[in-house]
């Protein structure tokens, strides 16, 4: 892959060939994002619709859209991967978190759509909603799947999330990635030599 960040005043654009040559931009979605988004949620295969919206065949209601397009970059935080064709835009991926009421952790979903799966790119995304979620000071970023989708398992694992059952619905899985080891890391190590001092 090759990377290519261009800087607007209004936002940051991120081009990126994958493995295969295919091309994306990556940049912060917007308000004016919502026909993208809406398009893409209606090409999904009744599958990969049923793993995001978790055994739903969610409509791209309204209401659904300025949801996921409302990126205030505090609560909620969204990025778009777009690719042309025959001179427009399409949206082929989407990646979204939105922050818990305590302040400490975020909940985040990916799409792919169905013919750009399989490039990296679901994993490009997750990085990027990684990245602004550490930045923002956040200790957890979490994702709550559906037990039947197998396809989660194996990429949420390799992106280091730590799969645990749902103890009140055993038809889900929260799949968490701790943000801040380092950081925790040092606090035991503080405490440890606190406690070796204090023994001694």
């Amino acid at each position: 892959m090759s990377f290519n960040n261009k800087v607007t005043p209004e936002r940051k654009i991120e081009l990126i060939t994958l493995g295969n040559g295919r091309r994306v931009s990556i940049r912060p979605i917007c308000r004016s994002d919502g026909q993208l988004e809406k398009e893409l949620i209606e090409d999904l295969s009744p599958q990969t619709r049923r793993d995001r919206f978790i055994g739903g065949s969610c409509k791209a209601s309204q209401q659904l859209i300025e949801l996921l397009t409302d990126n205030d970059h505090q609560v909620h935080e969204a990025f778009i991967a777009l690719c042309s064709s025959d001179h427009a835009q399409r949206a082929v991926a989407t990646a979204h978190y939105a922050v818990d009421p305590d302040g400490q952790a975020c909940e985040c979903a990916v799409v792919v759509s169905d013919d750009w799966q399989g490039l990296g790119l679901g994993r490009l995304m997750l990085k990027r909603l990684i990245h602004c979620a550490q930045e923002q000071g956040l200790e957890r970023i979490y994702s709550i799947e559906s037990a039947e989708n197998k396809r989660v398992h194996s990429f949420a694992r390799s992106m280091g999330f730590v799969c645990q059952a749902d103890a009140r619905d055993y038809t889900l899985l929260t799949y968490t990635l701790n943000l801040q080891p380092a950081a925790q890391t040092i606090e035991f190590e503080q405490k440890s030599e606190d406690n070796r001092i204090n023994l001694n």
